[in-house]
C-alpha cells in the first residue's frame, strides 16, 4: 500500500485516486472503460488481446537514455563515447535529473493515480526494487505485466 503523505515524498500533491498494485483483471477493466479517449482508451481485439494506441512515439528510443554522473556512476555505468560509438548512455547533472522529476510529479498531481511496486532482476539477492507511478491503465498493465 502507498499513501498519499508518502506520494507527496516524490512531489505529487493530491491524488484524486491511489490504484495500488492491481490485478490484472482491474487493470483490463481500467484500461477498456468507454469513458476513456484518445491515447488512454485501449480497445478489445477479436482475439481478446488489448490493443493502445502509443502515437507517432511507438517502442523504445535507445537514444534518449540519460543517468546522473555522479560519484556512483562515473565508474560503474557504460557511458556513451565518440571513440566506441557502442553505449547510448548519455551524463545529466542531478540538477537537470531533478528538474524532470518535478516537471513529472506536476503532472501527476491531481490526478487519479497507478502504483506498480514490482522488482527488476530474478535473483533476490540482487535485484532491484522498482516504483513507477502513471495516470494511464495501459501503462500500468504493461509494466506490470514486464
Amino acid at each position: 500500500m502507498i499513501t498519499e503523505e508518502e506520494l507527496s515524498e516524490y512531489g505529487i500533491e493530491n491524488p484524486q485516486e491511489i490504484i495500488y498494485n492491481p490485478s490484472y483483471n482491474t487493470l483490463f477493466l481500467e484500461e477498456t472503460r468507454p469513458d476513456l479517449k484518445g491515447y488512454e482508451k485501449g480497445v478489445i481485439t477479436n482475439t481478446g488481446a488489448v490493443s493502445v494506441d502509443t502515437g507517432i512515439f511507438t517502442g523504445r528510443s535507445p537514444n534518449d537514455k540519460y543517468v546522473v554522473l555522479d560519484e556512483k556512476t562515473k565508474d560503474t555505468v557504460w557511458w556513451k563515447s565518440e571513440k566506441t560509438k557502442i553505449s547510448d548512455n548519455k551524463p545529466i547533472t542531478f540538477e537537470i535529473w531533478d528538474h524532470c522529476r518535478n516537471l513529472a510529479a506536476k503532472q501527476l498531481s491531481g490526478k487519479r493515480v497507478f502504483v506498480i511496486d514490482c522488482f527488476c532482476g530474478a535473483n533476490k539477492d540482487t535485484r532491484l526494487n522498482v516504483r513507477f507511478i502513471m495516470e494511464v491503465a495501459w501503462q500500468a498493465h504493461f509494466v506490470k505485466n514486464m
